[in-house]
């Protein structure tokens, strides 16, 4: 399949000034010109390839990374969270397919997957690479862990102790994991949703240092990655120190926290800027919201040092990703709220792709358009340089150099 796109604008890197009148073509899933349209080897002729995109009202820029997603759940449903991540199987792979292309669709042709059913990301990553459903390109966890007592029971399978974190780390790697999950903050009373909203949002720790220790060793052994669910406190604090690879929300950092990121390299992945600032979908739109003062005590309390600590983060130069978790279809919305805290249009649109191509290893290929990385190409109406918003109106995806929207 060879194709050709020609479009008003090329972002070939948002750190990069974008080429007007700029064009793009790959071959199977790899991209062979980009530039000016004298970049490509032979005219841009409907003849030479078999897909042609004229696009002189359109930016094209690379497709988004998504560093932090639940494939079987989407907030948007109606339904809690706890209730989708225990419908059966058939029903989690119907919903997994929907927001998987829903996904897609919304420009993100690259995922990190963080914890779903046991197994079922593997399937749908190897069902994707076989063609057989369509979605973004995938890297998988298997399945998430987490103590006896700690959050996320309806999605993480209960581990408890080093040797036990190890040997389950070892069967992660063998069913094909290219991540390791950790919840190592947050602990339930109970195993209620309203059990699993009074232990979030705080930083009590749940694993020890010594067990993020042991499982930190033995997957970085194995040569896979691990991601903490942090939200703050001494576990964050731990793991940071301990070398893992991304903690993912830090919503409650504290004073000395950013120092702690910046001097290990640390990513900060999937802020969740929309749940504590959006009104349509955000906390204060959910079932939960009214009459629970402790629930918005606490969101409020952390939407305040979000507000205060990650643009300090960015400041300095730590390595942020944003990511939709389970708010399908709406990476866009993080955008637009990681800009009103600060981020420049550029700044928010690395955050979703050379970014998050440097956590998963993937700098070679995603991340930007350049010749021999993957044909991963969106194009929207507007110049997302100057209007971060301009990345919701999403027109063309391109995906492994199939053409899917």
């Amino acid at each position: 399949m060879r194709g050709a796109i020609r479009a008003g604008q090329v972002i070939i890197s948002a750190d990069e000034p974008p080429v007007p009148g700029g064009v793009v073509s790959w071959e199977g899933d790899r991209i062979t010109a980009v530039g000016g349209v004298d970049a490509l080897p032979e005219a841009f002729d409907p003849a030479a390839f078999d897909i042609v995109l004229d696009l002189p009202e359109l930016t094209v820029m690379p497709g988004l990374i998504d560093s932090h997603g639940h494939i079987t759940t989407n907030t948007v449903k109606g339904t809690s969270l706890q209730d989708q991540a225990r419908a059966d199987v058939a029903l989690a792979v119907l919903a997994g397919v929907e927001n998987l292309r829903e996904d897609l669709h919304a420009g993100v042709t690259t995922m990190r997957v963080v914890g779903d059913p046991v197994g079922l990301d593997i399937k749908f990553r190897r069902a994707i690479e076989r063609g057989q459903i369509p979605g973004p390109s995938l890297q998988t966890s298997a399945r998430a862990f987490r103590p006896s007592h700690g959050t996320a029971a309806f999605l993480a399978v209960a581990v408890d102790g080093e040797e036990a974190l190890r040997r389950h780390i070892r069967e992660n790697f063998f069913l094909g994991a290219d991540w390791i999950k950790l919840f190592v903050s947050n602990v339930m009373h109970g195993d209620t949703y309203v059990d699993y909203l009074q232990g979030d949002l705080t930083g009590v720790p749940a694993y020890s240092r010594a067990e993020i220790a042991a499982a930190i060793d033995e997957a970085h052994t194995l040569g896979m990655k691990v991601v903490v669910h942090a939200i703050g406190g001494p576990a964050m604090r731990w793991s940071i120190e301990l070398g893992v690879d991304s903690v993912e929300h830090a919503n409650l950092m504290e004073d000395g926290d950013v120092d702690l990121f910046v001097e290990h390299g640390t990513t900060l992945s999937d802020p969740n800027l929309q749940l504590f600032y959006d009104d349509e979908t955000g906390f204060a739109t959910k079932p939960n919201w009214s009459g629970n003062e402790w629930w918005q005590a606490k969101v409020k309390d952390a939407a305040e040092r979000t507000a205060r600590y990650l643009p300090e983060a960015l400041r300095r130069g730590v390595n942020i990703c944003l990511a939709v978790d389970s708010n399908h279809s709406f990476l866009w919305k993080e955008l637009v709220h990681f800009v009103a805290l600060g981020a420049s249009e550029t700044e928010a649109l690395l955050a979703v792709t050379r970014n998050p191509a440097r956590l998963l290893g993937l700098e070679r290929e995603a991340g930007a358009l350049r010749v021999g990385m993957r044909a991963d190409i969106v194009a929207v109406e507007g110049d997302p340089l100057r209007d971060i918003a301009a990345v919701r109106s999403i027109r063309h995806v391109v995906a492994r150099g199939w053409q899917i929207l």
